[in-house]
């Protein structure tokens, strides 16, 4: 066959190299030739991959984060050419495996994580990956023995690409404002997200977020058991002292190891999921006690001359930032900004006026975050050039027993590649590399 791949990122990077050795012809359109990884930039450079000159082909895969709007993909389209994802490609290769899928604004990463670690407690062989990011994309299972589950975060890029995708159990953590840079309104975001149950059969199962008005609404219109999660969702995975499924109570809501009401939520949801699965409930306290908070997402670094430091660069959306900024307790200096996805994240920004001992601004929009502070009359800031900077400032304007909190509310993209690069130059100007 003849394939084209849009994008070589990590995901396509696997797919390149699984249909090289399946034997079909691979091109590639790709727009940012010299910020491939080696691995991708080799397969180009043996001639492997060959790049793309207007090849008629048989399928086209897109990356997750191959855009929309591109010239190329209105071309494709005016051809009737058959365009998927990663995922959707991963799935039919492996001969529809069982599926565990998570998507959601917010805590997708951290609930599929939850849900494989609960899946290992009690013994099930699985799979974690997909968007999930630092990890593995789906695709690199690709090379890998067969699992009993695959556990893996999705996205709405992905989701609008599927065909056949049809996961055992789809979660849908929560709907709040995002990406609006690349869907063409609200609307739209949430019909993407709400993709994930569109193949799903009644013998399959939904786990929706009870207290999202968005999510609980599509209940309607979902063809799989729905079980709901949250502290009202008496029928479902739900929270009162203890965490109960149902009747049955499960264990107390303390000694957790993770931070914040956001994370009882995703506690809640994996509950949801895995007791769809049947895995039994001290099985699931111990995944979940056992736990540890992914890298960029409320990690703690320590304390250091009685200054706490909390890296959450993982957070990128204004409902994100300001569930964790108040998760963390205690007089905060904090590190925000970035680039903006469609949404000036005003709410966070007053929260920030009204809470924050003092904040630090980075990225692209910090002159419009700082005009912003100074119209409400906040003046406990500053700008910093790059994170080192920001770092040292936010020393500058923090006591002994405050927390320096890397809670940017905006998009890596510009000053760095990816929000793990930025979390990474946090944690290496806070602790050395």
């Amino acid at each position: 066959m003849k394939i084209l791949l849009l994008g070589l990122g990590r995901a396509n990077t696997a797919v390149a190299k699984y249909l090289v050795q399946r034997g079909d012809e691979v091109f590639l359109f790709e727009e940012r030739l010299t910020g491939l990884e080696p691995e991708a930039q080799s397969l180009i450079v043996d001639h492997k991959v060959r790049l793309y000159r207007d090849e008629i082909c048989d399928l086209t895969i897109a990356s997750p984060g191959f855009p929309e709007d591109k010239e190329i993909i209105r071309q494709l389209q005016a051809r009737n050419a058959t365009l998927i994802d990663e995922v959707e490609f991963t799935f039919n290769q492996l001969g529809a495996p069982k599926v565990v899928a998570v998507t959601g604004t917010n805590g997708k990463s951290t609930t599929a994580a939850l849900i494989s670690g609960i899946l290992t407690a009690a013994g099930v062989d699985n799979f974690l990956g997909g968007n999930l990011a630092p990890g593995r994309p789906f695709s690199q299972s690709l090379f890998e023995p067969a699992r009993d589950y695959y556990v893996l975060e999705v996205s709405s890029f992905q989701l609008q690409r599927i065909r056949t995708f049809r996961p055992r159990v789809a979660v849908l953590t929560n709907i709040a404002v995002d990406h609006l840079n690349w869907h063409q309104d609200f609307r739209d975001y949430v019909a993407a997200k709400g993709r994930i149950f569109a193949n799903q059969i009644g013998t399959d199962f939904a786990i929706l977020n009870h207290e999202d008005g968005n999510v609980r609404n599509l209940a309607r219109e979902i063809k799989a058991r729905v079980i709901f999660f949250g502290p009202q969702a008496r029928d479902g995975a739900w929270l009162n002292g203890d965490f109960h499924f149902g009747r049955e109570p499960l264990f107390p809501d303390r000694d957790l190891p993770l931070l914040g009401a956001h994370n009882r939520m995703n506690i809640m949801a994996a509950i949801a999921a895995t007791m769809a699965l049947q895995i039994s409930g001290p099985a699931i306290r111990r995944g979940i006690m056992d736990f540890r908070a992914l890298p960029h997402r409320l990690e703690d670094l320590g304390t250091i001359g009685g200054i706490r430091y909390i890296n959450n660069s993982m957070c990128t959306n204004e409902e994100a930032a300001i569930q964790s900024f108040a998760a963390v307790t205690g007089n905060k200096v904090v590190i925000l900004g970035g680039q903006g996805k469609g949404d000036k994240c005003l709410r966070y920004l007053d929260r920030l006026v009204q809470e924050a001992r003092a904040c630090v601004i980075i990225g692209e929009n910090a002159a419009e975050i700082a005009e912003y502070f100074q119209s409400r009359g906040y003046s406990h800031f500053v700008v910093a050039r790059n994170m080192a900077d920001a770092v040292e400032k936010s020393r500058a304007q923090a006591a002994a027993g405050d927390v320096i909190l890397l809670n940017p509310g905006f998009a890596s993209f510009g000053m760095f590649k990816d929000f793990q690069e930025r979390g990474e130059a946090f944690k290496n100007a806070v602790i050395g590399d």
